[in-house]
């Protein structure tokens, strides 16, 4: 657990007394606000204001690395998607721009500017007469080789605050987090039930619209004809909840549920919130 880990970086005692953990801005942030607006609940705060502060300054380190080599992390991005693809090399712009969800304006804007350095050349794909083609130079390859292990050591520096067991444990967090808000195309778990979901986030938007109160689980934005799910009475609209009583938080946590009962029974019991009902309905995977 990251409480655990962190136990031994905390201040230590002077004589006697419990310990105290060091204290950020963002302690302070919400002792400020514990006593102006007590009311307000601060627990998402104390974690999403603290990534966005940490990321602002990784960010600030990774671009002054990068600008060492006269790059932009967008330059290095598409340099690196090129390179791990193999050969030949080149991609459809559209793909590069799925796979670094970034928009084409970024993306080309950077892409001109790297082919007059001669790090990559541009033209039109056979396959798709209204799309291009970007490959990577001998030139721009080179650069890869050169800059590819400073940035790993500087991104290894940014993580030296943080035990061993805890970046494992960090990485398994924000991988669920963006399994949820990226929406992966392939062996997604709950198509693999019968629906598509919007993921946990989205469940949360979309019940505050319609002015009901919070709610885990995953929204569901289709119902595949003839699935399990359809078969089941799972409607689009529902929040799915829980899975055979266990809480539902994430696609993350979907696809830990179904590779543990691998093997086992198909049947699911999915515990879906409609409205303000709550049913369980039982599932044939």
């Amino acid at each position: 657990m990251l409480r655990a880990s962190w136990q031994h970086c905390w201040v230590p005692k002077r004589s006697s007394g419990p310990q105290t953990p060091l204290r950020d801005q963002v302690d302070e942030l919400i002792s400020g606000w514990a006593n102006e607006r007590p009311d307000l609940d601060t627990t998402a705060l104390a974690v999403v204001y603290r990534l966005t502060r940490v990321a602002a300054v990784w960010n600030g380190e990774v671009e002054r690395l990068f600008a060492g080599f006269g790059l932009t992390s967008t330059d290095f991005a598409v340099l690196a998607v090129l390179r791990r693809h193999g050969p030949p090399y080149r991609l459809n712009q559209r793909q590069i721009l799925r796979e670094l969800r970034l928009t084409s304006g970024t993306v080309s804007l950077r892409v001109d500017k790297m082919v007059e350095r001669g790090l990559v050349i541009r033209g039109a794909d056979p396959a798709d007469g209204r799309a291009m083609v970007i490959g990577l130079t001998d030139m721009g390859s080179r650069m890869f080789d050169r800059v590819a292990p400073d940035h790993l050591a500087n991104e290894a520096r940014l993580l030296a605050a943080i035990p061993p067991d805890d970046r494992l444990a960090l990485a398994r967090i924000l991988r669920g987090i963006l399994i949820d808000v990226e929406q992966p195309e392939n062996d997604r778990p709950d198509v693999r039930l019968g629906f598509v979901s919007a993921g946990a986030t989205a469940a949360q938007r979309k019940r505050a619209e319609l002015g009901l109160g919070a709610q885990h689980g995953l929204l569901v934005e289709t119902v595949i004809p003839g699935g399990p799910a359809e078969l089941a009475g799972i409607r689009v609209g529902d929040t799915i909840s829980h899975v055979d009583g266990r809480e539902l938080h994430s696609l993350a946590c979907l696809a830990g549920l179904l590779d543990e009962a691998a093997g086992q029974a198909p049947g699911r019991v999915m515990t879906v919130v409609r409205g303000t009902r709550s049913l369980r309905l039982n599932l044939d995977a």
